[in-house]
């Protein structure tokens, strides 16, 4: 079969590789879409922590069963029907897994950066791992539900009311489905911010309000808008060291800061307006199979297909990485296999 292959840094190629096979336990799925993300960025650029070559990146993923074997594990599951992966893979016994918090398991590893992942045309899913999609279901928009999870579980972490004033830094692909999952959460007051225009009209073709702060005057808009308060929840996605400066300014007293963004450097934060404001800082990592289940059920009901910006076949796969170099006019790319 072809897959993507990490080769080393700033080394991708489309290759010929052994279709996986599976045991008792396991299904063997027929690839149809996997997004580029972030961290895949961050392993072909040769950053990630934990990722070796050779490897198969792609942990967000729309396919169907091509072959499945339940040996001891029930499951409804059956050839042809169409899926989506719960990617994260946890050791079972550190605290947070015994104590119902396994997304942030001590040894938390991922398909597609600890194994072989989905931009390939099978891959092999544990069959627990696995959810059939809603009846109807494009494949496309089920290819964006793992991103739309870590937007409702960041949600989640905020505990709101809805009746909270709330920014969202940074109007990418993950800022994007934040801001998707508090409208449905039932948050009205919502402004996006960004230095990108084409995110931000993006944004703006989606319904929110939005903020060009390419003029480094961000705090002040939003304290201006905000009656020089701040807003109730800011919600940091956007990863920069501007961000990390500025998300305690746009803040209110005793407000929240959702920390979404893994900041890939050490950034400065202004500690001081933390304290002076009592302000809660909250981080997030990637979701539970809680968030998970809840992003599949409501995948079909929100727009996220509107963040796919280009989609390329496998055999050209190296070109979507190109292409997410270039944030202008880019938001999600998918790889179609």
């Amino acid at each position: 079969m072809k897959a993507l292959r990490y080769l080393g840094p700033d080394k991708v190629q489309v290759m010929d590789v052994a279709k996986p096979a599976i045991s008792d336990g396991e299904a063997l799925v027929k690839v149809r879409y996997s997004g580029i993300c972030g961290s895949d960025m961050a392993i072909v650029s040769g950053n990630h922590p934990r990722a070796k070559p050779p490897l198969v990146p792609g942990h967000e993923f729309s396919g169907t069963i091509a072959e499945i074997k339940p040996g001891s594990t029930k499951t409804n599951l059956k050839v042809g029907d169409p899926v989506t992966a719960f990617p994260l893979i946890t050791c079972g016994t550190c605290w947070a897994c015994r104590n119902g918090a396994s997304h942030v398991c001590r040894k938390l590893n991922l398909i597609g950066i600890d194994c072989d992942g989905f931009m390939a045309e099978f891959a092999r899913v544990p069959i627990k791992d696995l959810y059939k999609l809603p009846a109807g279901i494009s494949m496309t928009k089920a290819a964006v539900i793992e991103p739309l999870a870590v937007g409702i579980h960041s949600v989640s972490m905020a505990q709101l009311k809805g009746n909270e004033s709330v920014v969202v830094m940074g109007a990418g692909p993950i800022g994007l489905v934040v801001a998707i999952a508090l409208r449905q959460a039932g948050v009205s007051t919502l402004v996006l911010t960004d230095i990108n225009a084409t995110r931000l009209a993006l944004a703006r073709q989606l319904g929110f309000d939005t903020l060009n702060v390419s003029g480094g005057d961000g705090a002040k808009q939003i304290l201006d808008r905000t009656g020089g308060e701040g807003a109730d929840v800011v919600f940091e996605v956007a990863g920069s060291a501007d961000a990390a400066m500025q998300m305690a300014q746009l803040a209110r007293s005793r407000g929240k800061i959702i920390l979404v963004s893994v900041h890939k450097k050490h950034h400065e934060v202004d500690l001081r307006s933390v304290n002076f404001k009592e302000l809660t800082i909250l981080g997030t990592r990637v979701y539970t199979r809680e968030d998970f289940t809840k992003a599949v059920t409501l995948a079909d009901k929100l727009p996220i297909d509107k963040l796919v910006s280009h989609t390329v076949p496998l055999a050209q796969a190296e070109k979507g990485f190109d292409l997410m170099r270039n944030p202008d006019g880019v938001c999600k790319v998918l790889v179609e296999s």
